[in-house]
């Protein structure tokens, strides 16, 4: 009988549907004041469980996965491109559903400072199977 309470309060505070989240890479900007981090939150085995997300946050703070400025699924990868520290081009598998995206990053998606403002570029990309076939994913004005 106890073990079943348990269960009840397991599946009432909503245990069974636990995120899990993995970072894929960071990618920081060519000064190193701000990081762009890409990871995937998942809820479940199935692709479809499966979420991507772009963190932009200053270097100065420590990653808060809660927060986002791109966000898509059905594809898996992205590709990272700091033009400067106040634009970026942020390219993704072509035919993901976009889920969330923002123009404008006011600050980072972390400080919503409206006074310092990063400017993004979107971009489809080709890919295989959502992946992307290249040895670099992060990018910035010096490597270019």
């Amino acid at each position: 009988m106890r073990k079943l309470w348990l269960c009840g309060i397991l599946l009432i505070s909503g245990c069974g549907s636990s995120e899990k989240v993995d970072v894929m890479f960071e990618c920081v900007s060519p000064s190193g004041s701000n990081i762009a981090t890409l990871y995937r939150v998942s809820t479940g085995s199935r692709t479809g469980d499966q979420e991507m997300k772009i963190n932009v946050r200053p270097a100065s703070s420590g990653f808060d996965d809660s927060m986002h400025s791109f966000s898509f699924r059905h594809g898996y990868d992205a590709i990272v491109q700091w033009k400067s520290d106040d634009d970026m081009r942020i390219e993704y598998p072509m035919d993901s559903e976009i889920t969330h995206q923002e123009m404008v990053i006011f600050g980072t998606s972390q400080t919503f400072s409206s006074t310092d403002q990063i400017r993004v570029d979107y971009q489809e990309r080709s890919s295989t199977h959502g992946y992307f076939v290249v040895e670099k994913r992060c990018f910035t004005r010096h490597s270019l």
